[in-house]
């Protein structure tokens, strides 16, 4: 028996979505690149961000999908498969919401449910864009649970808040120690070695090596993970601390995104332009948009880990000792 449909159906369905496009014009934000060549097969945080900023709504889960995939990249740039995980668990999350939907207003007459949610719920992009680019089903029930994403996420917490810790001492520096010819510029030769001293009361920090290499993995993100832990939500919590325990959304926290990128290129522009290594500042200005920044304060040090930042990147105690 031949299953191939029949050109009469074939063109029947053709001239649906057509109307269809009439009736629900298309929502899609973005340049003419798909989904799949700067979302999926490389992640280009660059354009996934200039999406996100953009005003107005993309087609059904766009940017809710898009901003998964980007709070997992700045939980750890260095995962390639942190972002496609994050991606898939929401895309399936708003696909279930949907068929929930159609189920409930087409009660006992499933397939009618899904039809409904094809032509009307959920814009076509979105199957033709992401779902079945990225696998479809097959590729959702790999998927990890929500819980599983989120033990990875806890996996990113340690080497991100190194990170994040080497940008706040870099922030101090740069708004407290600015005579070059005594305190020189902040560098991640200087910061590493004294992180243990300057966070004397955190326990189990990790040596000098490691952090080195926590900076390497996570410097492309730093401006990003350090801006969100600047940004408080409810009860103490931070943006940082959302994103590394999978609590945030684009539905919940889209009304804070252009504060976050606005603070992202205060540490770029500001902090990370001053450093001994300037490429980190860069990159992240490379991949924001070019808008007004906004400062913030750096951490609220006491004078014994002021003392400790002081001592290290005093050149006069380098040159005494010499």
């Amino acid at each position: 028996m031949d299953s191939r449909p029949k050109p009469d159906l074939v063109e029947a369905w053709q001239g649906i979505q057509a109307r269809l496009s009439e009736m629900r014009p298309s929502r899609r934000q973005g340049t003419s690149r798909s989904f799949a060549e700067y979302a999926w097969d490389t992640f280009d945080p660059r354009e996934v961000v200039t999406i996100l900023a953009a005003p107005g709504d993309s087609y059904f889960a766009h940017k809710d999908i898009l901003y998964e995939g980007f709070c997992a990249w700045v939980a750890d740039p260095s995962d390639v498969t942190l972002p496609k995980r994050a991606m898939v668990l929401r895309t399936a999350l708003h696909l279930d919401a949907a068929e929930k939907a159609g189920r409930d207003l087409y009660r006992g007459a499933g397939r009618l449910g899904d039809v409904l949610i094809r032509t009307h719920l959920v814009d076509p992009e979105f199957f033709e864009e992401i779902y079945y680019p990225i696998g479809g089903i097959l590729r959702i029930a790999k998927s990890l649970s929500r819980a599983g994403y989120r033990s990875k996420l806890a996996e990113c917490a340690k080497s991100t808040d190194c990170a994040v810790k080497i940008v706040e001492i870099y922030h101090y520096h740069v708004d407290n120690l600015l005579p070059q010819e005594i305190y020189g510029k902040p560098s991640l030769n200087s910061a590493a070695p004294i992180l243990e001293s300057v966070y004397i009361y955190e326990p189990e920090l990790p040596g000098e090596r490691s952090v080195k290499e926590y900076w390497r993995r996570k410097k492309d993100a730093a401006a990003f993970a350090y801006a969100a832990k600047s940004i408080e939500l409810i009860e103490g919590q931070t943006l940082l601390d959302a994103i590394l325990s999978g609590k945030t959304t684009w539905r919940y926290h889209e009304r804070i995104f252009m504060q976050w990128l606005s603070r992202a290129r205060y540490v770029a522009l500001e902090i990370l332009s001053k450093c001994a290594e300037t490429q980190t500042s860069q990159d992240a200005l490379g991949i924001l948009p070019d808008f007004t920044c906004k400062s913030f304060s750096p951490p609220a040090f006491d004078d014994v880990q002021k003392g400790v930042i002081v001592e290290k990147f005093s050149r006069k105690k380098t040159k005494a000792q010499t």
